[in-house]
């Protein structure tokens, strides 16, 4: 495969790249908690088989780096560049392998490329299981495209092959939508013709169990828990009752993938999809990539018809085809659209996250982002309360409230009173509670009406108003709950 930058200056694409990791840097050291970061992170103090919401890989690794690094941004967001500079080396490794002769003419742009999409740049940054997920499936499909380029060669390498299937345990331990990028391994075996043989080999099979083994403290823990995790994920979260064509939900999913990834290259995307490349690492690369993009596509687009897909939860349908866009995308129109478009979306995000929501400014409300705001206030204004109300237990009506707060506290023994069942509900011995007084910390999105019926009484104490630049953001009450009444089992 050929670099279009052969022979160019590189220049203005470690400018671009540079630029996109400061923006990375700026964020993550500047940013307060989004409310799930918050909440994995308070998954990380309390170890376990695994959770309501995910397998259990991040909130273990979170856990090791609290002991090593305390409890701070630092540690909240460190793992972030680990995985980055995980995902970097392999695409290097590739750049060696596509063009031997000149790699920094096809690592460059591939960085770029890889960085300027808003979907990979917003996803990697935050302390969400995504970037996990990221690195650990592009390190899964490297090991099996390196088995599959040396066994068509007439070589086999089952250190390649089973760390393949390790990797991408471990990313199915981390999140779900793992399973989508197995199913596109999967299809290469059946695909590429000299791989078919190694349907017949029992190691392939040794090879998947291992995987599916891996994955035996999410087996355990759903078991115990009345299959809790996979319920909530296959029938609770669409409503728990039958499903019905809703074409509108797909068009909506759609356009919004469009725009996350960037519409700058669905023009390389369908030349990719179009155009055979030489034997060798290339093209195993390519069928692995079309065929993980296939069947994670597919996948997410049919659910889309019925129910609400979210734009990320198909974002290994695109994770080896990035790098692989450099042969296809040419140096201009899609290219520099494709980068200039990661800048500005890096710019706004960084401003979006940091200094006030960019929503607010035009005269709407993003409650996601300006709930990030207020908490070391809203923390001491708890604290204050607490000594004039001893005894009582701290809540808060929504789980990512109760998380950030407890971030703001450092403290693991906040928990929240609301209707959707969370991992909170898992921790909290509400029956231990029962008749004491709680300080329930609420806000617009969620308020106090379900806490209201789990108090004798529920009587406002406070309410703050957070603002930036001039606006109000977030207006937090604060209520003092009495005689806690737990829900009936």
């Amino acid at each position: 495969m050929t670099s279009p930058w052969a022979g160019r200056p590189l220049w203005p694409l470690q400018a671009v790249v540079g630029v996109l990791i400061a923006f990375r840097l700026y964020v993550d050291f500047t940013m307060p908690p989004i409310g799930d970061e918050a909440y994995y992170w308070l998954w990380g103090q309390r170890p376990a088989l695994s959770y309501f919401d995910h397998p259990p890989l991040h909130a273990w690794l979170l856990w090791g780096v609290e002991k090593l690094f305390g409890w701070n941004l630092l540690s909240l967001r460190i793992l972030t560049w680990v995985t980055l500079g995980a995902t970097l080396a392999i695409v290097w490794d590739w750049s060696k392998r596509l063009a031997p002769a000149e790699p920094h003419n096809w690592f460059w742009p591939a960085t770029a490329i890889y960085l300027a999409s808003p979907l990979f740049l917003a996803m990697t940054t935050i302390s969400f299981h995504d970037h996990l997920l990221i690195a650990l499936c592009l390190g899964s499909g490297h090991c099996f495209i390196l088995f599959a380029e040396r066994y068509e060669g007439g070589r086999r390498s089952l250190k390649l092959l089973y760390g393949g299937a390790v990797l991408l345990g471990l990313a199915t331990l981390t999140k779900y939508n793992a399973v989508l990028f197995g199913i596109g391994i999967g299809f290469m075996f059946l695909v590429r013709p000299k791989l078919r043989a190694m349907l017949a080999d029992v190691n392939l099979w040794a090879a998947a169990a291992l995987s599916m083994a891996m994955q035996a403290p999410v087996f355990i823990w759903n078991f115990a828990g009345g299959m809790a995790s996979y319920r909530f994920h296959m029938v609770d979260r669409w409503g728990g009752g039958g499903i019905s064509l809703q074409p509108m939900l797909f068009l909506g999913y759609v356009a919004l993938t469009l725009i996350v990834v960037s519409p700058f290259l669905v023009g390389p995307i369908i030349a990719f999809l179009r155009r055979p490349v030489p034997e060798g690492f290339g093209t195993v690369a390519r069928t692995l990539a079309i065929c993980v993009f296939a069947a994670a596509g597919v996948a997410m687009s049919l659910m889309a018809l019925f129910v609400e897909v979210y734009f990320y939860w198909n974002i290994v349908a695109f994770l080896l085809m990035l790098p692989l866009l450099v042969s296809v995308i040419g140096r201009r129109k899609a290219f520099w659209g494709h980068t200039i478009y990661g800048l500005v979306f890096g710019a706004g995000l960084a401003f979006h996250l940091t200094v006030i929501p960019i929503t607010n400014l035009l005269g709407g409300y993003d409650w996601t982002i300006s709930s990030m705001q207020g908490w070391p206030e809203v923390a001491e204004a708890i604290t204050e309360l607490e000594a004039e109300h001893p005894g009582a237990f701290i809540a808060a009506t929504r789980y990512t409230t109760a998380a950030q707060l407890g971030w703001a506290m450092q403290r693991t023994d906040v928990t929240a009173i609301a209707a959707r069942t969370d991992q909170f509900d898992y921790w909290f011995d509400a029956e231990a509670h029962r008749g004491r007084s709680a300080l329930v910390v609420a806000d617009p999105m969620e308020g106090e009406s379900y806490a209201t019926g789990r108090f004798e009484t529920l009587t406002p104490l406070r309410r703050l108003e957070i603002v930036r630049f001039g606006r109000v953001v977030y207006t937090p009450i604060i209520f003092l709950g009495q005689n806690y009444r737990p829900p009936s089992p």
